[in-house]
């Protein structure tokens, strides 16, 4: 049997669900010659997961009028509500009119203002919504193994995107996600947007998908304003039980799902 359950970003509720049971169960009962018949019932039971998606520490307004230096707490989290499953989270980059991006600039601009924060829930943070930081004090971060770009990599692997659309990217879970399992039951891909302050108007009209120009005197002007991104986060999970590997969970979730992924 493969099931599998899609989690839409927010909502908590099932997108999508596909159950496939292949092969028939037989079975046969013998009699011995001159005695009695006898007979066996047997009792079948579905197994279920289920998983669940919400960011506790965004709010709506949270994304609005982002400048340089701005740090917001964004933190999609996947939680195991029933049973134990490979668990991965797909990302999509929609322009503000709901567009997946292609441009890799600036889906590289996207990219570079996350972070996994990793004394995330703890009472002092290494990324503070006071605090200012460079492109510099972000690296730093990074580099004292205080943060991780882009994503969690303690607990998620980079499995590449999808082909023909670099704005969708996927992110496996690495252990068995699993109800019963309190170290893998809840796992946050990131946890915070930053803008560094030291990013240009440039780099910051490239991020919001302005068009702009510069003039002679260096200065850059926008030509036509940008809509701003979205970022979009489903989660995507399938039974553990009876998989050979994880690889082959994923692969099967690919197959499902009409998605191949590219590195």
């Amino acid at each position: 049997m493969i099931k599998q359950l899609f989690a839409d970003k927010k909502t908590l509720v099932i997108a999508g669900l596909a159950i496939a049971l292949t092969g028939v169960v037989a079975w046969a009962v013998t009699a011995a010659f001159f005695t009695d018949f006898d007979e066996v019932e047997n009792t079948f039971t579905l197994g279920k997961i289920k998983i669940g998606l919400d960011e506790p520490g965004w709010t709506d307004g949270d994304g609005l009028d982002l400048v340089p230096g701005s740090v917001r707490v964004k933190d999609p989290t996947v939680t195991a509500v029933e049973g134990a499953s490979y668990m991965r989270v797909r990302m999509e980059l929609h322009d503000g009119a709901g567009g997946l991006i292609t441009d890799q600039a600036r889906i590289d601009l996207i990219l570079a203002t996350l972070f996994y924060d990793r004394a995330y829930g703890t009472a002092s943070p290494s990324i503070s919504t006071a605090g200012l930081y460079s492109t510099a004090d972000l690296a730093a971060l990074v580099a004292a193994g205080k943060a991780h770009a882009v994503y969690n990599r303690d607990d998620f692997t980079a499995a590449g995107h999808e082909a023909g659309s670099p704005g969708v990217s996927y992110y496996n879970y690495n252990y068995i996600f699993d109800v019963d399992d309190p170290a893998h039951d809840t796992a946050v891909l990131f946890t915070n947007v930053v803008i560094p302050i030291d990013w240009n108007n440039a780099e910051v009209f490239t991020l919001h998908g302005s068009t702009f120009e510069t003039a002679a005197s260096g200065s850059v002007e926008v030509v036509e304003p940008g809509s701003g991104y979205r970022i979009v986060i489903k989660a995507e999970a399938i039974q553990s039980a009876e998989m050979p590997s994880a690889e082959a969970a994923f692969a099967a979730l690919d197959e499902a799902t009409g998605v191949t992924r590219v590195p």
